[in-house]
Protein backbone atom coordinates (compact mmCIF):
# COMPACT_ATOMS: atom_id res chain seq x y z
CA UNK A 1 0.00 0.00 0.00
CA UNK A 2 3.14 2.31 0.78
CA UNK A 3 4.54 1.57 -2.62
CA UNK A 4 0.54 2.60 -3.97
CA UNK A 5 0.21 5.83 -2.34
CA UNK A 6 4.26 6.96 -3.11
CA UNK A 7 3.41 6.67 -6.85
CA UNK A 8 5.96 3.27 -7.27
CA UNK A 9 3.17 1.25 -7.90
CA UNK A 10 -0.51 1.84 -10.07
CA UNK A 11 -3.57 1.19 -7.83
CA UNK A 12 -4.40 -2.53 -8.67
CA UNK A 13 -8.56 -2.06 -8.21
CA UNK A 14 -9.39 -5.32 -7.97
CA UNK A 15 -7.69 -4.95 -5.17
CA UNK A 16 -8.76 -2.12 -3.52
CA UNK A 17 -12.30 -3.24 -3.81
CA UNK A 18 -11.61 -6.57 -1.74
CA UNK A 19 -10.08 -4.88 0.57
CA UNK A 20 -12.80 -2.36 1.24
CA UNK A 21 -15.36 -4.76 1.20
CA UNK A 22 -13.33 -6.75 3.90
CA UNK A 23 -12.94 -3.66 5.92
CA UNK A 24 -16.59 -2.54 5.52
CA UNK A 25 -17.72 -6.30 6.41
CA UNK A 26 -15.53 -6.02 9.86
CA UNK A 27 -17.50 -5.48 13.28
CA UNK A 28 -17.66 -2.23 14.56
CA UNK A 29 -16.38 -2.62 18.07
CA UNK A 30 -17.73 0.49 19.65
CA UNK A 31 -21.06 -0.65 19.63
CA UNK A 32 -21.27 -2.24 23.42
CA UNK A 33 -24.03 -4.98 22.52
CA UNK A 34 -21.75 -6.02 19.82
CA UNK A 35 -19.02 -6.19 21.82
CA UNK A 36 -21.19 -8.10 24.54
CA UNK A 37 -22.19 -10.67 22.03
CA UNK A 38 -18.46 -11.33 21.29
CA UNK A 39 -18.00 -12.04 24.55
CA UNK A 40 -20.94 -13.81 25.16
CA UNK A 41 -20.31 -15.68 22.51
CA UNK A 42 -16.50 -16.74 23.31
CA UNK A 43 -17.61 -17.45 26.81
CA UNK A 44 -20.15 -20.57 25.30
CA UNK A 45 -17.77 -21.64 23.47
CA UNK A 46 -15.16 -21.76 26.40
CA UNK A 47 -17.89 -23.23 28.19
CA UNK A 48 -18.81 -26.42 25.68
CA UNK A 49 -15.07 -27.10 25.64
CA UNK A 50 -14.34 -27.06 29.57
CA UNK A 51 -17.40 -29.50 30.00
CA UNK A 52 -16.27 -31.96 27.04
CA UNK A 53 -12.72 -31.59 28.37
CA UNK A 54 -14.76 -32.75 31.93
CA UNK A 55 -16.78 -35.56 30.13
CA UNK A 56 -13.47 -36.90 29.14
CA UNK A 57 -11.68 -36.77 32.33
CA UNK A 58 -14.54 -38.65 33.86
CA UNK A 59 -14.81 -41.35 31.45
CA UNK A 60 -10.49 -41.52 31.04
CA UNK A 61 -11.31 -42.49 35.32
CA UNK A 62 -13.56 -44.55 35.03
CA UNK A 63 -11.74 -46.36 32.34
CA UNK A 64 -8.65 -46.54 34.56
CA UNK A 65 -11.14 -47.92 37.79
CA UNK A 66 -12.26 -51.14 35.36
CA UNK A 67 -8.86 -51.59 34.44
CA UNK A 68 -8.21 -51.84 37.85
CA UNK A 69 -10.86 -53.68 38.71
CA UNK A 70 -10.01 -56.38 35.88
CA UNK A 71 -6.19 -56.62 36.50
CA UNK A 72 -6.88 -57.43 40.28
CA UNK A 73 -9.18 -60.22 39.86
CA UNK A 74 -6.71 -61.44 37.61
CA UNK A 75 -4.37 -61.41 39.31
CA UNK A 76 -6.73 -63.00 42.42
CA UNK A 77 -7.20 -65.96 39.55
CA UNK A 78 -2.86 -66.62 39.24
CA UNK A 79 -3.00 -66.63 42.57
CA UNK A 80 -5.43 -69.57 43.40
CA UNK A 81 -4.17 -71.12 40.19
CA UNK A 82 -0.78 -71.31 41.84
CA UNK A 83 -1.74 -72.41 45.77
CA UNK A 84 -4.15 -75.05 43.88
CA UNK A 85 -1.21 -75.99 41.54
CA UNK A 86 0.87 -76.12 45.07
CA UNK A 87 -1.46 -78.39 46.64
CA UNK A 88 -1.20 -80.79 43.55
CA UNK A 89 2.57 -81.15 44.26
CA UNK A 90 2.26 -81.39 47.90
CA UNK A 91 -0.10 -83.96 47.20
CA UNK A 92 1.49 -86.17 44.52
CA UNK A 93 4.60 -85.80 46.92
CA UNK A 94 2.91 -87.03 49.98
CA UNK A 95 1.60 -89.66 47.68
CA UNK A 96 5.47 -90.51 46.14
CA UNK A 97 6.50 -90.97 50.18
CA UNK A 98 4.10 -93.00 50.92
CA UNK A 99 4.48 -95.25 48.21
CA UNK A 100 8.25 -95.21 49.28
CA UNK A 101 7.38 -96.11 52.69
CA UNK A 102 5.09 -98.98 51.91
CA UNK A 103 7.77 -100.34 49.60
CA UNK A 104 9.94 -100.82 52.61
Amino acid sequence: MDDVLSGKYPPNWTILHNMQDIFNLLPNLQVEETVRSFSVKSNDYMHVIYVASLIKTVIGLHNLINNRINNREIEIEQVKKEKEEQKKKEEESRKKVEEHLAKN
